[in-house]
């Protein structure tokens, strides 16, 4: 019967806490966020910069935005990039993904960026694609 007593209530209690989500854990962000569209952004300059790639490439769809506070804020993105019609260095600002899903190269990415406002830092953590 003490075992009862004690176990139960513990497993409620352990129940409640796993489904409210892990205290400083990620959590679900809106895209529309101007800290989230800067973040990816900010990557997306920084992916395109190290990309042997002749084209640019970009976002063509958030599939995740998730944020967690980690002195400072810590966004984590699940992206689908692929290649545009332009070429890097050209002079272009309207840059659509290519049509020709075969030159368009979608690739699903894992992207995580940290940012500091009040030290005006911002760092890309990761940058997985598959």
């Amino acid at each position: 019967m003490y075992f009862k007593m004690i176990v139960v209530p513990f497993l409620a209690v352990m129940l409640a806490v796993a489904s409210a989500g892990l205290v400083g854990g990620p959590v679900d962000a809106d895209m529309n966020d101007d800290g989230a569209q800067n973040a990816l952004q900010f990557a997306m300059v920084q992916y395109n910069k190290q990309s042997n790639d002749a084209f640019v490439r970009q976002v063509s769809e958030v599939v995740k935005v998730q944020k967690q506070l980690v002195s400072g804020l810590k966004y984590i993105f699940t992206v689908k990039v692929a290649r545009t019609s332009c070429r890097k260095g050209g002079v272009e600002t309207l840059c659509v993904v290519h049509e020709d899903p075969a030159v368009a190269d979608v690739t699903q990415c894992k992207i995580v960026v940290w940012s500091q406002p009040w030290l005006k830092s911002i760092k890309v953590l990761e940058n997985t694609c598959m």
